[in-house]
């Protein structure tokens, strides 16, 4: 429970330094002054006159900022505020009532606030706007307003324990001690205390002004200025504590919870069942309420019910002219698929329909439905606007179907698996041939080319594609006729007759070294008649080998990443020199490498030529250049020039050597340049020794750097070529690697150049100059390798090894350290010189070493792909009868009906608590006897699921009448209406109810769930009362496992009844109780009624026994504060004057405004109510 501490009043700033006392008589000063010093630098001793500061009064106040208010109670508009509370208003600043108090709190502690908050009945008085008067003026006679003189004692300042400082969680507070009369209107004015305030919000001279009361005690009429106000009524006399005092356990009427009904005379026949009355029960059922009285037995009773289960089966279609008789619906003949009852069935279709104290329940259901049919229609008619969207789909798939299966049927069905296989090729990623199996993994686990089955092969052969008509034109040619259009298409059967090959294209993996080629002859794949047509258009215009043969040595070069053998590769043909080095790249064969010693033996000879290990030679000119770029993803280019001194023993002599310099720029496209330099250094030589003709070849290494911006990097490779000593020209090429930290790559080129001899060296030397230009690639991102550029020594050291040996090893070319990340990137034939015999080691080696035979997995063998039965499942999957109803189904969520043209039967759902409607026939109904239960009265009832579902069944049979009246489309069968009591849903689907259960059993809540009734205007005057049940701990409620209501409502404004997750069993094994609780809220002040039996002016006595110290004060009441009942009647405000007999503690009544603020703070209240009591009520108990 919240602690508050209360001040009488509050001061800051300058209004805190006032020396002036309040006597609460004094009228001056109207401003409150303050004495001023002053004291001048470098002057000390002598006096400065300061005149006196003057604050702010009451007069100077011409009205009030409505934002600095924060509370009003009653809130404004209020119909029915309890009497025993004072109005009051908060203000956010704990000092502004009295901000403007020109004084100092006096002797006794008190100061008067500047305004005050008074309360007049709407008879009396209320704000009206003058001419020329700026506020409202209340005009109101004085008897109607508080006694001036106590008017301190009703503002005062509230603070949080350890909180006084925070000003978010303090405020100040205004009281109106009214004795609030029942059904009164009233109207709350904030008006000034002061005659100095009262002339200033009348817009008068302030020549009068003074600290005088702005009203006094008489009747005479005074004029006040309203600085704000509001309005409220009052309802009946008494609170939260007056009404809840009043509750009672009292006991229940005679029959609760039923009500008498005479069958001797049911109208339907002319006699009934015999002179019976029976009782008939209600949703509510008091609590040890004995069996209703049995079905009367005995001849007239079995022949009544016989001849009503025969009324209850429909008449049948006959050929009468008479219009047929109108007789009582059969209750859930629709949802139980039956159309008659068997009077010897106890089942709750027969006892519901056969016994009248059931179908009375079950027809005022059916009259809910009927007093609420256009709204519940509305309602069903928007719920079915997606049905009819989701009908609307199935119609159109239905339409889809019936069109597209005639064109599947005359398009598709005959279409030849090649033909299939093309139509569907865009597709194979999403066409399941198994449940686990897309036609594109079957593909790829057979034989057949993955490429075969792209949409790039199938538009490439396609029969109007432009290679089937070359082949048709030169097959036209060669006969010299007119092909016929008629023929079919070349390569309308290559995809089956690869894929009918025990093969395929390829061979099967062989362990360990399987390989893969092309093992398919070219008839086996296209028409005989049209080989010669196909071999012309595939062949090269050079007459190279048979064009199958060039695809098959292709198809063995792609292969070497580690299927390779060397067998296979002895038996290919040759290829050209282009082909060999597409194939074979390091960049793509990583696990292909040489001996380790087969580049250190690999030589270079000085004519140029690569020696291998075995002794052949390589192609003539350093194997080290080619004509293909290299791999990459960007590619640019390159120029500059190069020049230099070379010298040598004499002219034509056997080596030589020069240095120079190069430089040039680079492009590689989007505008990205930039420029390069570097050093050469080489050898040369003459012709060779008794050589007939012939160029002497040269050979140079060279470095550099290079710059883009602010990226740069080097470069380094090696070149080579050949010069002719008759017209001093020289050609050459040249290959390397640039890198920097940020990408790499490699370039190549050509360098053409001129040379000329120095005359005046006769041991040959001069110069030479050349351009270059070539292109350049960006192999990937970083740095791509260790890359220092050649130093002097580096060079000269390989120049020298060059002289001395006439031979150069490979491996200090490609070897790390020298020509770092070169090897990684140019074609393996044009680094090594190899042909593929040549590369048996390395290959074997790599393929072993990688797939590990000797404990690898054996590869598995791939099968044919199925042709035919693949273009069985394509028409079958492609067949609208299959890809329609998948359509439909994914966009109309529905359950499987076995037929796809089934419309969507909608039962619309209302999941509002039905038991309104019933209440609103009667309130009988719902609790019989409720109108003979006394008012303040407190009991417990149980719910009674009998009634409840012969109600909800016919709530749901009326229901699916009024739709296919109104031609809704529905089986009838829906359960439109599932909650009674409005917590989740009170029953199953009717549909699914056995036959053979009793009436009420379906029912999902247990059948005797505790309901609590109030008849009682506590609920009507506090709706946001806190109401629970709890296990009692002695004479406590547990709090800690309480169970809230889980539905509420109002059967009339005086009756509430609220239902708990609680049985009757629950309530008898242990002891709970009912607690009501005013809602905690902001503090709220005031008075308890006048209670006579304490006697007028007695003593004050605190509670027995008080929960805490916070409870001292709650039996304070009007009856201490008067003397006489005459004397309180006449009355108008609470008395402000001391009250000796009205003590407790110390605390004496009219000392301080922080007591009177204690004393009437009013504590929320709850009273607890015993179960057992409740269910067991005696007049005395409460």
């Amino acid at each position: 429970m919240t602690t508050y501490t209360f001040a009488s009043w509050d001061r800051s700033g300058a209004a805190a330094s006032l020396t002036d006392p309040d006597d609460l008589l004094r009228t001056t000063p109207v401003r409150g002054s303050l004495a001023a010093t002053a004291s001048v630098n470098g002057r000390p001793g002598r006096p400065v006159p300061a005149p006196a500061l003057q604050l702010y009064g009451p007069g100077d106040v011409r009205a009030v900022d409505p934002k600095e208010i924060v509370r009003l109670f009653p809130l404004p508009g209020t119909p029915d505020a309890e009497t025993t509370r004072f109005p009051l208003v908060e203000f956010e600043r704990t000092e502004l009532p009295w901000l403007f108090t020109p004084l100092m709190p006096g002797s006794t502690g008190a100061l008067r606030p500047w305004l005050a908050l008074v309360c007049v009945p709407l008879t009396k008085g209320r704000p009206e706007h003058a001419p020329g008067v700026p506020l409202p003026v209340l005009r109101v006679a004085g008897s109607e307003l508080p006694d001036p003189a106590t008017l301190h004692l009703w503002a005062h300042a509230q603070t949080l324990p350890g909180h006084e400082t925070d000003p978010r969680r303090s405020v100040s507070r205004l009281l109106a001690p009214r004795r609030l009369l029942p059904y009164t209107g009233y109207t709350a004015c904030l008006v000034p205390t002061f005659e100095a305030g009262r002339l200033a919000g009348l817009g008068q001279p302030l020549d009068g002004a003074s600290l005088a009361p702005a009203w006094g005690v008489g009747t005479e009429t005074r004029d006040l200025p309203v600085y704000f106000s509001w309005t409220f009524a009052t309802a009946e006399g008494g609170d939260f504590e007056t009404l809840a005092d009043r509750l009672r356990a009292r006991p229940l009427p005679a029959h609760p919870g039923r009500r008498p009904l005479d069958i001797s005379r049911p109208g339907l026949f002319a006699t009934g069942p015999g002179p019976v009355v029976q009782q008939v029960e209600s949703a509510l059922r008091a609590p040890d309420t004995p069996a209703p009285d049995p079905w009367p037995v005995g001849p007239p009773s079995a022949r009544w019910r016989q001849r009503l289960a025969d009324a209850l089966v429909p008449i049948a279609d006959g050929e009468g002219d008479e219009d047929p008789d109108v007789l009582p619906p059969l209750y859930g003949g629709f949802h139980a698929l039956r159309k008659q009852t068997d009077p010897a069935s106890q089942g709750w279709l027969d006892v519901l329909n056969l016994d009248p104290r059931w179908r009375v329940a079950a027809g005022l259901g059916a009259r809910a439905v009927q007093a609420d049919q256009e709204a519940l229609m509305a309602s069903a008619w928007r719920q079915l606007a997606d049905v009819r969207a989701a009908n609307r789909v199935i119609d159109l798939g239905r339409f889809a179907r019936l069109i597209a299966g005639r064109l599947h049927f005359r398009h598709v069905t005959p279409l030849s698996a090649d033909e299939a296989l093309r139509l569907v090729a865009p597709l194979q990623s999403r066409l399941p041939l198994t449940a686990d199996t897309t036609l594109w993994s079957s593909i790829r686990s057979s034989l057949l080319p993955n490429a075969m089955a792209t949409t790039t092969f199938f538009r490439t052969v396609r029969p109007m594609g432009a290679l089937s008509r070359r082949v048709a034109l030169i097959e036209g040619l060669t006969a010299g006729q007119t092909v016929d259009v008629a023929q079919p298409p070349p390569f309308a059967t290559v995809l089956t007759s690869v894929a009918a090959s025990p093969t395929g294209l390829a061979v099967t993996p062989r362990d360990p070294d399987g390989a893969v080629g092309f093992a398919v002859a070219p008839e086996q794949v296209v028409a005989p008649d049209r080989l010669e047509a196909v071999r012309k258009v595939f062949a090269p215009v050079d007459a190279a080998p048979d064009a199958w043969k060039q695809v098959a040595a292709d198809a063995v070069g792609r292969s070497l990443k580690r299927q390779v053998t060397t067998e296979q590769l002895a038996a290919t043909p040759p290829v050209p020199a282009v082909a060999l080095n597409r194939a074979f790249r390091i960049t793509d064969l990583p696990e292909a490498e040489a001996p380790a010693d087969f580049l250190a033996r690999t030589t270079v000879t000085p004519e140029g030529d690569l020696v291998f290990p075995s002794g052949r030679t390589g192609p003539v000119g350093l194997g080290l250049f080619t004509e293909q770029p290299g791999t990459g993803a960007t590619q640019g280019g390159f120029a500059g020039q190069w020049i230099g001194p070379w010298d040598g023993v004499a002219h034509g002599g056997a080596l030589g050597n020069w240095t120079g310099r190069c430089h040039g720029t680079w492009d590689i496209g989007g505008g990205r340049s930039g420029s390069w330099r570097g050093d050469f250094v080489g050898t040369w030589s003459g012709p060779p020794a008794g050589a007939d003709g012939g160029d002497p070849t040269w050979l140079g290494l060279y470095t550099g750097t290079w710059e883009y911006g602010s990226e740069n990097g080097t470069w380094r490779g090696a070149c080579t070529g050949t010069w002719s000593g008759s017209n001093n020209t020289s050609d050459g090429v040249f290959t390397g690697t640039w890198r920097s930290t940020l990408r790499h790559g490699t370039f190549r080129g050509d360098c053409p150049g001129t040379w000329d001899w120095d005359p005046s060296d006769s041991g040959g030397s001069g110069t030479w100059w050349a351009d270059c230009f070539g292109a350049l690639q960006v192999t990937g991102d970083g740095p791509g390798g260790d890359q220092i550029p050649w130093d002097t020594s580096v060079l000269k050291g390989l120049v020298d090894q060059w002289n001395t040996s006439h031979q150069l090893g490979l491996g200090l070319i490609t070897d790390p350290g020298v020509l770092a990340g070169q090897q990684d990137r140019l074609p393996v034939p044009v680094v090594v010189g190899a042909q593929p015999k040549d590369l048996k080691d390395m290959v074997v080696s790599a393929h072993d070493r990688a797939l590990k035979p000797s404990d690898a997995p054996p590869v598995p063998p791939r099968d044919n792909f199925p042709a035919q039965q693949t273009q069985q499942a394509i028409v079958h999957l492609t067949d609208p009868t299959v890809t329609v109803p998948a359509v439909v189904g994914a966009r109309v969520d529905r359950p499987d009906t076995g037929d796809p043209d089934t419309p969507v039967q909608w039962a619309p759902v209302f999941p509002d608590a039905m038991w309104p409607p019933l209440s609103a026939q009667s309130t009988e109904w719902m609790f019989g006897g409720l109108e003979h239960i006394p008012a303040d009265t407190a009991t417990l009832a149980l719910t009674n699921p009998p009634f409840v579902a012969a109600y909800m069944v016919g709530l749901n049979h009326e229901f699916a009448r009024e739709l296919r009246w109104r031609e809704y489309p529905t089986d009838q069968r829906g359960t439109y209406f599932a909650s009674f009591w409005g917590y989740g849903t009170d029953l199953p689907p009717l549909h699914t109810w056995r036959l053979d259960l009793p009436l009420g059993a379906h029912l999902t809540a247990p059948p005797d769930r505790v309901v609590l009734l109030l008849r009682s205007a506590l609920l009507r005057r506090y709706p946001g009362a806190i109401i629970y049940a709890a296990p009692l701990n002695g004479s406590d409620p547990d709090d800690d496992h309480a169970r809230h209501p889980i539905f509420r409502g109002g059967l009339d404004p005086d009756t509430a009844m609220l239902g708990f997750d609680l049985t009757e069993a629950e309530l008898k094994a242990t002891p709970w109780c009912f607690v009501i609780a005013e809602q905690p809220t902001e503090p709220r002040f005031g008075l308890d009624d006048p209670d006579s039996a304490l006697g007028w002016g007695s003593v004050y006595q605190a509670p027995d026994t008080p929960g805490d110290e916070a409870d001292d004060w709650n039996n304070l009441s009007w009856t201490h504060l008067f003397d006489s009942e005459a004397a309180y009647l006449a009355a108008a405000y609470a008395p402000g004057t001391v009250r000796p007999k009205v003590a407790y503690n110390g605390l004496v009544w009219g000392t301080s405004a922080a007591g009177i603020a204690r004393q009437c703070f009013q504590q929320p209240v709850r009273i607890v109510l015993p179960a057992e009591r409740l269910l067991h009520p005696e007049e005395s108990h409460r």
